[in-house]
Order: C-alpha cells, then structure tokens, then sequence
C-alpha cells in the first residue's frame, strides 16, 4: 500500500512546545509573548501543521489518520450495514458515531466506557456528518463512524476532519465534505485550532486562567451552512462573532489542504 501520507504546513522543525500536555498547563504564565506570538510561535490566526493519511484500514469501508500538533485521531467507517435498532420502514439511512479517548491518550487516565464528555461529542460529530452524507442511498441503513483519540491536543473539530477523510475514502455519495474548526478566547483575542494548553476546559485545576471560552464549528462548503456550533465558556457579544469568522476562515483553509491531499492520492 502506498504511503498516502502528506504533511500540510510550515516545514521548519516543531518546538517542542507544540506537544504540551494537560499536566503542564499550570506550569505556564503566559500564552503570548510581547512579540504576539503563541507558545508554539505561531500567530493567533495560524493553523497548526496537519499530516493526514486515509486506507489505513483494509478492512473497513474507510479509514482516515489525522495527525495536527499533539493531537492524533483514528477514524473507521462500517456500513452501510443493517440498523440494530427495529424501526419501521424510513426513506433514508442515519449516521452512527462512537468518540471514544482511548485510556492512554490524557493526563488523566481515561475509563473504557463513554462519559458524559465522549456522548456529547459522539452526538455532535453525528450531527455534523449527517448533512453531508447522501443518507437516501442507503434506506433503512446505517453507516457506523468509529473515531478513537489516540492522543488528546484539542479534539473535536479535528475528530470531524478525520471522519470527513475517512467518508472521501469509503466512496459513499456526498454532498460536500464537512469540516470544523475551533477558536478558543484568550484576553488577547482569539486563537484559532488551540493546542492542549489554549484550550478551554471545566476543569479549572489544568485551565489557563488567560482562557474564558472556545467555540468549534462545523461547516459545509458546498452549500454555505454551519452544521454544528458548541460554545463553552462565557463571551462577549463581539467575541462570538469574530470568534465563528475565525472558525469558518479556518474551515476553507482546511478544506482546501484536504482535497490537495487527495488529489495527490487520486494521482498515484
């Protein structure tokens, strides 16, 4: 199999301060220098570097690997297959998705059943996915997406992009390909694809006191509609709206490197 694999970004070397982990948020005063850099050196409006690849997975319908900063997510694709569920007849398929952390991917050990955290992310990447999937192709169906996080550095909006990888490999007939992306509020502005450090969290132990809140979004290109929107935190009237341009900004850019990457697989 060919190495599909693609990095997407700057090419200098990576400080290591782009691989902070939860346990090292307290240890950190500042977020941005004088220089209005972030700890990683990059701007507030910078994405981090992405390496993709897709059929990783032989055995599934499609399977994706993202990989940006400390952040690395595996997604498999199954179906579409018989609902377990027993339903009368329905003129479309549904979407199915399990986010699971594996146990080793936080600071904190993660437990093997889902939380209240992994449901509400499942429910959302499940929201997210199904606008774009041409769900009346498959009656009765339903089409399992598996996202496991192999190492938490801020996950949600890359858990989407990976499934959206994972859906252009399985072949299944799309709309468009959606794609997220998150801000999270710092004092200074916003930050756009927060690494584990600049991100918001309920946990005021590991939260950066600079942090007040993040949004993700999930956008579809194609016909110009946010499919999902999450808030956590308090903001302003003005920061929620540059904050959701930032995100949708975010969101073409990533797009665009994602279909250079399949381009570049399609053309081997």
């Amino acid at each position: 199999m060919p190495d599909n694999r693609r990095i997407q970004g700057p090419e200098e070397s990576f400080s290591p301060l782009l691989y902070l982990r939860e346990e090292d948020k307290p240890q950190i005063k500042t977020l941005i220098n004088s220089n209005g850099q972030r700890l990683d050196g990059r701007t507030l409006n910078e994405l981090r570097p992405t390496c993709m690849q897709t059929g990783i997975n032989p055995h599934a319908t499609g399977s994706a690997y993202l990989e940006t900063g400390s952040t690395k997510i595996l997604c498999t694709i199954y179906g579409p297959k018989e609902s377990v569920r027993r339903e009368e007849f329905a003129t479309s398929g549904r979407v199915v998705c399990e986010f699971k952390y594996a146990p080793f991917s936080c600071a904190r050990r993660r437990q093997y059943h889902q939380d209240v955290e992994e449901k509400d992310f499942s429910s959302f990447v499940t929201n997210a996915l199904t606008r774009s999937v041409k769900l009346d192709a498959f009656p009765k169906l339903q089409l399992e997406v598996n996202i496991l996080i192999l190492e938490n550095g801020g996950t949600l909006a890359g858990s989407i992009n990976c499934a959206s990888l994972a859906l252009a490999d399985s072949g299944l007939e799309m709309y468009n390909m959606p794609v997220a992306s998150t801000v999270a509020v710092h004092k200074s502005g916003c930050l756009i694809d927060p690494s584990i450090c600049e991100e918001y969290t309920n946990d005021e132990v590991i939260r950066h006191p600079d942090i007040s809140g993040s949004m993700t979004v999930a956008y579809l290109t194609a016909i110009q509609e946010i499919s999902g929107f999450k808030q956590d935190g308090v903001m302003e009237v003005g920061r929620i709206r540059k904050g959701v341009d930032m995100c949708l900004g975010g969101c073409l850019r990533i797009l665009k490197s994602m279909r250079e990457y399949l381009e570049t697989v399609t053309a081997q």
